[in-house]
């Protein structure tokens, strides 16, 4: 069964098929009076839940990467043959490197060596706004040009290239819930404190650049106290409180 979903972001469909196929499996196999345990990060498998609550556990928090063979679920961990052959260890790969052959395919093993390490946001849902993809590649020009602007050094002797501190920045912006224009008044700031930076002038222009990476986002409403996330699958099933704490979904 292919659990490449599991390394998806939680608003993608393949995310929600997947959930959908894992709770099939769970609860054919090791359901207890109509509960399993829940994988999801709060519960820890520690504690057992309805299908309704474990899917919405699911949706709100992030499925374990590392759970891919479901013993806990049901599923017999196939037995490999024993072998004598020594095993190269796997190379080292730049997370920036492999994100940008993904989307942009053979360019992306054209001159990508000489990024560092970044720390690249892991499918938040706010990561962007609705024009990340008015940037997307024509040619191998432009990604040239893409790429010797993201090799860029930050400022002479500095440790990060330009793209790596602007996905960096842009991590912080989704994690701490920055608005636009704070983003702009900080990278004016650091512009005008540090000479020579190589850093855009604004967020606006800041988005830009990294919008070729082909980031985007779905936004879904949650519930204040993270019990559950607002689907909305039809116009007709439009929920205004949460079925857990009753709390309203609207901000009064």
């Amino acid at each position: 069964m292919d659990r490449t979903w599991i390394e998806k972001p939680r608003t993608t469909k393949e995310y929600m098929d997947g959930i959908i196929g894992f709770l099939d499996f769970a609860f054919a196999r090791a359901a207890v009076s109509d509960r399993i345990c829940c994988p999801c990060p709060r519960c820890a498998f520690g504690k057992w839940h309805k299908r309704d609550t474990v899917q919405d556990h699911l949706l709100l928090k992030p499925f374990p990467r590392n759970y891919v063979i479901w013993n806990r679920h049901g599923e017999i961990q196939p037995v490999e043959p024993s072998s004598t052959e020594v095993q190269a260890p796997p190379s080292q790969k730049n997370p920036l490197n492999t994100l940008l052959h993904d989307v942009f395919g053979h360019h992306g093993d054209e001159g990508i060596m000489g990024l560092n390490d970044a720390v690249i946001p892991d499918g938040d849902e706010d990561i962007a706004d609705g024009r990340l993809h008015e940037g997307s590649f024509d040619d191998g020009s432009e990604f040239n040009e893409f790429l010797k602007d993201g090799n860029e050094k930050l400022h002479e002797g500095g440790k990060y290239t330009k793209l790596e501190f602007i996905i960096k920045l842009y991590h912080i912006k989704v994690l701490c819930r920055i608005s636009d224009k704070a983003m702009t008044m900080i990278l004016t700031l650091l512009r005008d404190t540090f000479d020579g930076i190589q850093l855009p002038s604004s967020f606006y222009k800041a988005k830009q650049v990294i919008c070729k990476l082909g980031l985007e986002y779905t936004k879904i409403d949650a519930c204040p106290n993270d019990c559950m996330l607002y689907l909305d699958d039809t116009p007709d099933n439009i929920q205004d409180t949460c079925k857990y704490c009753g709390i309203s979904r609207w901000i009064s």
